[in-house]
């Protein structure tokens, strides 16, 4: 039976009140639009509270895909998607027709946990065509080392990639291997935002001023990313003491009171979690952890998850489900594992703080092991290693 307590005292709950009311007044956010007919969630669209209301669903596979990682829509339905071990930034027509050849392949270090990860489509994409992504570059380009990198390039109405502009850099000056996971979104203020691992450096968690472990906030600007304005500290970090993020969604029914964003985390051999992100937020992973999602050791100094579980199944993407095709669905949160190829949905209380139950997802026989986002169809999409699914209505 999953361990699902909230853990927060009472005094580090005041203190996280104080910082929300405080965060509120740094963003001023445009509302995300995700419905096919352009609808926005709104109060009016409530959230679903009840777990057991039923479903009729059924799962489809979209297109057969090499380690489709992540992927973004165009506001015309164009998908993009990345895969990890080709390099290909691949673009599916809105009609459904796979491109042939690669909008552009990028040379990646596919080593651990590098590859071509992360893709997001630039919230004036109609305008300026852009695209971002996020890997690993081989050593070059300047570097003796592999650089996780975030790059944008302009797109044509052929589906033909320009040149990738270079946005940011940060070099894997161990070289190591592992706990490089992440994605890129836009947020509903406009920003980029980045979740990555901590390079396999504990420290690196608990340092507001390095990028890896947290999630980060950037402005885009012609010069590439800077931390964003109205970050808690100043620099790039929105949240911090993340160990492996794969992946966050937005909390489209709290995000411009709050800044409220839910994201996993891997944990070592215990505590792989799914945690409330709020700005500011420390969550706890640091030199000598102590496996204590079970048993809080310092609630008045982290904030810890609203979901984890022991032993561990590595949570990947992660969405909060805003469709029209499922609307017993709605504004609950969907994540899957890697170890295992669930996926389990989150039914929140009220007020979107606490979890009220998990289900975990019949797949019916699929496996979803890497990415889930909301598709512009309203349905639920999610990947395996070798294809791009989607749940619909029956």
């Amino acid at each position: 039976m999953l361990n699902v307590k909230s853990k927060l005292s009472i005094l580090s709950f005041a203190a996280l009140v104080v910082l929300l009311v405080v965060s509120s007044i740094f963003f001023s956010l445009p509302k995300r639009t995700n419905a096919q007919d352009g609808s926005t969630p709104t109060p009016s669209m409530t959230p679903v509270l009840d777990p057991d209301l039923p479903t009729s669903y059924r799962v489809e596979k979209v297109l057969d895909a090499s380690w489709p990682i992540a992927l973004a829509w165009a506001p015309d339905g164009t998908l993009f998607f990345t895969e990890r071990f080709t390099g290909y930034l691949r673009r599916v027509s809105p009609d459904g027709v796979l491109q042939a050849d690669p909008v552009w392949t990028f040379p990646v270090s596919t080593d651990g946990e590098r590859g071509l990860l992360g893709v997001a489509v630039s919230p004036d994409f109609d305008t300026t065509g852009y695209v971002y992504v996020y890997y690993t570059r081989v050593p070059g380009d300047g570097f003796n080392v592999p650089v996780n990198r975030i790059a944008r390039l302009k797109v044509d109405a052929e589906g033909k990639g320009s040149t990738p502009e270079v946005m940011l850099n940060i070099p894997l000056t161990t070289n190591n291997l592992w706990h490089q996971g992440g994605n890129i979104h836009f947020g509903p203020d406009g920003m980029l935002y980045l979740a990555i691992g901590e390079y396999y450096i504990p420290a690196n968690a608990q340092n507001v001023d390095a990028i890896p472990g947290k999630i980060n906030r950037f402005q885009v600007t012609d010069e590439g990313l800077i931390a964003a304005p109205g970050n808690p500290f100043g620099t790039a970090a929105y949240a911090y003491g993340i160990r492996n993020t794969f992946d966050f969604d937005f909390d489209p029914y709290m995000f411009e009171l709050t800044g409220q964003i839910f994201g996993a985390d891997n944990g070592p051999d215990c505590d792989d979690e799914l945690n409330l992100i709020v700005p500011g937020g420390n969550y706890g992973w640091r030199d000598g952890y102590p496996c204590d999602d079970t048993n809080p050791l310092n609630p008045e100094k982290y904030i810890y998850p609203i979901w984890s579980i022991t032993p561990t199944e590595a949570p990947t993407g992660v969405a909060v489900y805003t469709g029209w095709q499922i609307p017993e669905w709605r504004g609950q949160v969907f994540f899957c594992a890697w170890k295992t190829g669930k996926m389990r949905r989150v039914i929140l209380d009220a007020g979107r703080s606490r979890l009220s139950a998990v289900r975990d997802v019949d797949l019916q026989g699929q496996s979803c092991t890497i990415e889930v986002e909301n598709g512009p169809d309203g349905a639920l999409y999610f990947t395996n290693q070798y294809g791009i699914f989607r749940i619909v209505l029956q």
